[in-house]
């Protein structure tokens, strides 16, 4: 036999043997207990499925207690890969669990390391047998970069199974979702917390169920919507300019302390958070139906800032009500930083940055000024000198014509819907162009953007809207219709 054909042959073997020493994945829905964890006073760890997110996360243990997330949202009910996240220095840890249709499973993760970014904590994804397997290429803390199916293969294997006879269930464990029999239909009005004035077109999100699918505030904030009284949630609306309202909440057995004592328990508490306040709790245990008055939203900007420190960030607002700071940030090493949301209007602001080598620097304060809304506000950061600015919505006209808006490339790449916000006309690029004017056969609408002029005998309300510019009677009239008129005019008084 040839060798070169033995040595292709051998070669296409071993890789063949490679690519199939990945292992499955071990695959379920939800977690119906954890039945068991050892060592049992371990903390922050996270058990989710499928994609590695916030979104698909089904709970934490906090020594001796799992805290699941029962009642999610049936979208992300989703069936999949198990990946867990822990963030405790530990010895070798095992966990059994019971799954959604009554199977136990276990899962055997490595002790901890001090490798890697300590500002995350370690992930793993996890094998039908329970091995675990390092969710990132360095082993260690940091966010994951392997997806399952680069994972799941012996060079980064974490821990080996003590169960390796375990396989997936034979059958699927079935979507069982929705607010159920027991319900409690929570209405009320959504309201800006400055002006008190009703805020419409705001959209209800929560990782918990509830009905109807869509639920979005009317012209006068009103809102209605159910959800179940036998589990915890909470829920929030969402505004473009006003970023996330207070949440809504429902928790049993919610106790308030005060001072090192327990001041009171209530059975089933409706929790109204308002921001920078103390929230708003009422038991409404055995209600089926509760009127909750005013919520609010507080109006806030979006923050650019370009510097020239490769540092992360956070945003520092003084609270009013309260001792102390507050505030988003970032904690990637950049130059350049968007973060949407992040700037309560009439309230100081310092942004405190973290260069790599841990060194923190500070900016000059600024007062974010109510005409911010909706808007950017801009910080140049350079030598240690802060220039603060508002990109601010500007209003062509006739007598202006159109005008330029100098926009930062963070603004184009991480919301480029704020763009529109700052135009109150049509944007092209970065000009933004008055209502009417016209432009190659176009014209800028009411709706903000450009339209094809409309032809003769179409219906029409302005002059800008016709191909010939004019618009009689509600009709575009042709061009060579006005040239007749026009012709005439000259014959009548003698006009060469």
């Amino acid at each position: 036999m040839n060798k070169k054909f033995i040595l292709t042959f051998l070669l296409v073997f071993v890789l063949a043997s490679f690519v199939s020493a990945a292992e499955n994945p071990m695959i379920l829905r939800t977690i119906k207990e954890i039945k068991s964890v050892n060592p049992s006073d371990v903390a922050n760890l996270g058990i989710g499925v499928y994609q590695i997110s916030a979104q698909y996360n089904l709970g934490s243990y906090q020594q001796g207690q799992w805290m699941g997330f029962e009642n999610k949202n049936c979208e992300d009910l989703k069936i999949g890969a198990v990946w867990v996240e822990f963030s405790w220095e530990r010895p070798e840890t095992n966990v059994v669990l019971t799954d959604g249709a009554g199977n136990e499973r276990k899962i055997y993760l490595s002790a901890s390391t001090p490798a890697g970014n300590s500002t995350y904590g370690e992930y793993y994804w996890i094998a039908e047998d329970g091995s675990s397997y390092y969710a990132n290429s360095n082993h260690g803390h940091g966010w994951p970069d392997l997806i399952y199916k680069q994972a799941l293969v012996p060079e980064h294997l974490a821990r080996t199974s003590l169960s390796p006879e375990q396989k997936n269930p034979a059958t699927e464990e079935p979507l069982t979702c929705g607010v159920g029999n027991n319900i409690i239909k929570l209405k009320g009005q959504l309201v800006d917390q400055m002006t008190n004035t009703p805020i419409g077109s705001a959209k209800l999100n929560s990782a918990y169920e509830f009905s109807p699918k869509e639920v979005i505030t009317d012209s006068n904030g009103n809102f209605e919507f159910t959800v179940s009284s036998d589990y915890m949630g909470s829920w929030t609306f969402l505004d473009n300019c006003h970023g996330w309202s207070g949440n809504i909440g429902l928790q049993k057995d919610y106790q308030v302390w005060g001072n090192g004592q327990l001041e009171q328990t209530y059975k089933l508490a409706l929790i109204k958070e308002k921001f920078d306040s103390q929230p708003n709790v009422q038991d409404v245990f055995g209600q089926s139906e509760i009127d909750m008055g005013k919520v609010y939203a507080y109006p806030n900007a979006d923050i650019s800032i370009e510097s020239d420190l490769s540092a992360s960030f956070d945003v520092m607002y003084k609270l009013k009500n309260s001792e102390g700071y507050n505030g988003g940030g970032n904690s990637n090493f950049r130059e350049e930083h968007y973060l949407t949301g992040a700037l309560p209007l009439n309230y100081d602001v310092f942004i405190q940055f973290k260069d790599q080598n841990g060194a923190v620097h500070k900016s000059a304060t600024y007062n974010i000024p109510n005409d911010a809304m909706c808007g950017v506000v801009s910080l140049k950061y350079f030598n240690g000198e802060s220039q603060w600015s508002i990109l601010s919505k500007v209003e062509p006209s006739e007598e202006t014509g159109p005008i330029q808006i100098d926009i930062p490339e963070t603004v184009k790449e991480e919301n480029p819907q704020v763009i529109s916000n700052l135009c109150y006309g049509c944007l092209k690029e970065t000009t933004c162009y008055p209502l009417g004017y016209r432009k190659g056969g176009e014209f800028c609408s009411e709706g903000k953007t450009f339209v094809f002029q409309s032809q003769s005998d179409s219906v029409c309300d302005n002059n800008f809207e016709c191909s010939s510019n004019v618009c009689v009677s509600g009709k575009c009239i042709s061009e060579g219709f006005i040239q007749k008129i026009l012709n005439w005019f000259k014959r009548l008084f003698g006009a060469d």
